[in-house]
């Protein structure tokens, strides 16, 4: 995709940079995540350290230097300045806060700074490799960690999370019609296999979109369970599956119906959130569509995007346009990083809607619906004259 001149500063915008958009984004929905769920609070003074000497520094002068660096850093990805620099700088200051103190230390937080830090170090014109590698490396991690401990062969930590720490009423209530111990171990067992699993998708680009769904569902499926992000866990795990997403390298073509109000105005509202350019609208009037084997008579009925070699349709058109777009996935993440801790039922049916409009089950809904209007689109708004570009 043409890249802009220069860098804008509207934060809505990805392109013109030195990170292709897709790992902007995803830099920009952690940076959004840190910034909203207040987590500089959370950076600590030097306090029982992995590294000796740390807290020989005065811990006040530590903890607010980084806490400067922190959003300052963050703001600069956000609006688009030297974005390379802040999110390396942005994901070394968790680093350094995870080397500072013990006690801050945690799994999520040591992965949101080092996918930010791998960002940082990204190559411009390769292939993300270290941050694909990042997520097989942690699932891995992960799975093998689970499957060496005998209380989660045995389903015995399980239980004891769900029942006695989280008091899952839902859990509780299936396991108690069930030998004891065996929802607890099947769960258990899945969550093993689907975390080695996806160590190894991850690895292999043709299963990529299988990964990326089962990355979804794994930590939504946390996240409806226990209620909770786990502070920075669920927000960097889902962003960082941008790493892996197919992003268009020119804009995508879109064939209408030129002579049909209703598209005309569709057209009109979606080009306002086009801040990229991505999309590049004709008229199959104008013959556009000929050259892929899109005959009138089909584009007269359904509107046509094209992304490389792929021909999307309807409905399916129209998803992609969203799944294209910046401002999808940065007004997503600040939808869900807003909320307080007391908000997780808003959270869950947010991440829920979601999952269900763009998964393969809504498919034939969402395809209903865009034949209803389709059918009627001539009467929902007058017509307007043919526009050939």
């Amino acid at each position: 995709m043409a890249a802009a001149v220069s860098p804008s500063w509207n934060p809505l915008r990805c392109g013109g940079t030195a990170l292709p958009v897709n790992l902007l984004v995803m830099a920009k929905a952690i940076a959004i995540a840190l910034l909203l769920t207040n987590h500089v609070a959370l950076l600590p003074d030097p306090f029982l350290p992995f590294v000796p000497g740390l807290d020989s520094i005065q811990p006040v002068l530590f903890q607010r230097t980084l806490q400067v660096v922190f959003v300052a850093s963050a703001l600069a990805l956000l609006f688009n300045r030297s974005v390379r620099l802040a999110a390396f700088i942005l994901g070394m200051t968790i680093i350094v806060s995870v080397l500072a103190s013990k006690a801050y230390y945690g799994n999520n937080k040591t992965f949101c700074g080092f996918i930010l830090f791998l960002t940082g170090l990204y190559q411009p014109g390769r292939e993300p490799w270290m941050i694909r590698l990042q997520l097989a490396l942690v699932y891995f991690g992960a799975g093998s960690n689970k499957l060496l401990d005998a209380d989660w062969q045995s389903g015995v930590f399980f239980q004891n999370w769900a029942a006695n720490r989280l008091h899952q009423p839902v859990f509780i209530a299936v396991s108690s019609y069930l030998p004891p111990l065996l929802l607890a171990k099947a769960i258990s067992w899945i969550t093993i296999a689907t975390e080695l699993g996806l160590s190894g998708v991850f690895l292999v680009r043709r299963l990529f979109p299988l990964g990326i769904w089962g990355n979804l569902l794994l930590h939504s499926g946390m996240l409806f369970f226990t209620g909770s992000t786990f502070t920075m866990f669920f927000y960097a795990m889902t962003a960082s599956m941008l790493a892996f997403a197919s992003w268009p390298a020119s804009p995508m073509l879109v064939i209408f119906d030129g002579d049909c109000g209703f598209c005309a105005l569709s057209k009109r509202w979606v080009e306002r959130f086009d801040l990229e350019n991505i999309l590049d609208w004709r008229p199959y009037q104008s013959g556009a569509g000929k050259r892929y084997g899109i005959t009138d008579a089909d584009a007269s009925q359904r509107i046509y995007l094209i992304n490389g070699d792929r021909i999307y349709s309807g409905f399916s058109a129209f998803k992609m346009m969203v799944l294209c777009n910046p401002i999808s996935y940065l007004l997503t993440y600040t939808v869900l990083a807003a909320p307080g801790a007391g908000d997780s039922r808003f959270r869950n049916v947010v991440v829920a809607i979601l999952l269900f409009l763009f998964s393969p089950f809504f498919r034939p809904v969402g395809d209903a619906l865009y034949a209803w209007v389709a059918r009627n689109r001539r009467s929902l708004v007058s017509n307007s004259n043919c526009s050939l570009e």
